[in-house]
């Protein structure tokens, strides 16, 4: 190649794809589906599929954490429902009661996953997957098994759901915020390279000095918190509580992690891959269901391919750097 301007614009788009092979991913899957579907860019269809994945990414915000710091978190899916459902319950009330309580009960529910972990040494799958059950027997205990709202929901609740700035969502800039606020923690906190720590070799951060009881029971209260928000605005969303909603959730989140490029092994992950691959997930998702003619579990048969994919390429990766 002469021309040198070529080919180091050349090597720098390669070196690109590679460290962003997740927003590259995006882009493609974005400019397809544009492609193939007229409707895909329009302001409606967008905003669509913002609000459904900005509930979903504020669970993956809190699995990157737990991923991060080494764990696991199947209780998601249930600690949402039981937290829509108490925001339902209280969504005639004034807005702080159903927005606090509902986040209150996810960290406190998440805590509880971070003391069974640490204090009685159960491993974070078996707790997690005891909790998810535990959890979802509640709300429906809670309701009945019947979907839940209060007789005078506020305008102030109904409006989380409904309302803009400019032409974003509520939803979508809830869900920025979040994620942005939680990038500087892991990049720019001691806390962020404690979990990193934690994650990337528990026993060398326990001869630094680092509480990995405590680092563990903070990542899992933070993941049971985001989950309780991402409750409160499927409750908003909906105008109900439903005890079987959020169902699956906590596999998408992991889906949305892993394919971000987040080792399942924990140490190594950013938060914008979390936001790259919950944004993967929305689009496989609508253009599934733009095609018209298959059903919405074909989306789950796409994500799983594309996480099958993403693992064998990390082990692939892991197994080049040991040697």
């Amino acid at each position: 190649m002469k021309n040198p301007n070529l080919k180091e614009t050349l090597s720098q788009t390669i070196r690109f794809a590679k460290s962003n092979g997740t927003l590259c991913a995006l882009i493609v899957l974005s400019v397809i589906a544009s492609l193939s579907f007229p409707a895909f860019f329009t302001s409606l269809n967008l905003s669509n599929i913002v609000k459904q994945q900005s509930m979903i990414g504020l669970v993956a915000i809190g699995m990157t954490f737990v991923i991060l710091s080494g764990g696991i978190d199947l209780s998601v899916g249930s600690i949402v429902a039981v937290s829509a459902v108490v925001s339902a319950m209280l969504s005639g009330q004034i807005i702080l009661f159903p927005v606090v309580v509902p986040i209150i009960v996810g960290l406190s529910i998440g805590f509880a996953n971070g003391v069974l972990i640490t204090k009685l040494k159960i491993s974070p799958f078996i707790a997690t997957l005891a909790m998810m059950l535990g959890a979802r027997g509640v709300a429906f205990i809670i309701t009945g098994g019947e979907t839940v709202r209060s007789p005078e929901v506020t305008e102030a609740f109904m409006q989380i759901s409904r309302g803009y700035v400019w032409i974003f969502p509520y939803f979508g800039v809830i869900f920025l915020i979040f994620i942005l606020t939680a990038s500087i923690v892991l990049n720019r906190t001691s806390f962020g390279r404690r979990v990193y720590a934690v994650g990337g070799n528990e026993e060398a951060a326990r001869m630094m000095g680092l509480d990995v009881d405590k680092e563990k029971k903070i990542v899992y209260a933070i993941s049971g918190g985001l989950s309780g928000a991402a409750g409160v605005l499927l409750s908003s969303r909906l105008g109900s509580g439903q005890p079987y909603a959020a169902g699956g959730w906590e596999l998408s989140a992991i889906a949305a992690v892993v394919i971000g490029g987040t080792l399942l092994t924990g140490g190594v992950g950013k938060m914008s891959g979390t936001l790259w691959g919950v944004l993967i997930l929305g689009v496989i998702s609508n253009m599934i269901n733009m095609l018209g003619t298959l059903e919405y579990w074909y989306a789950n048969f796409a994500t799983g391919i594309l996480l099958l994919i993403v693992i064998m390429l990390q082990s692939r990766v892991s197994k080049i750097q040991v040697a």
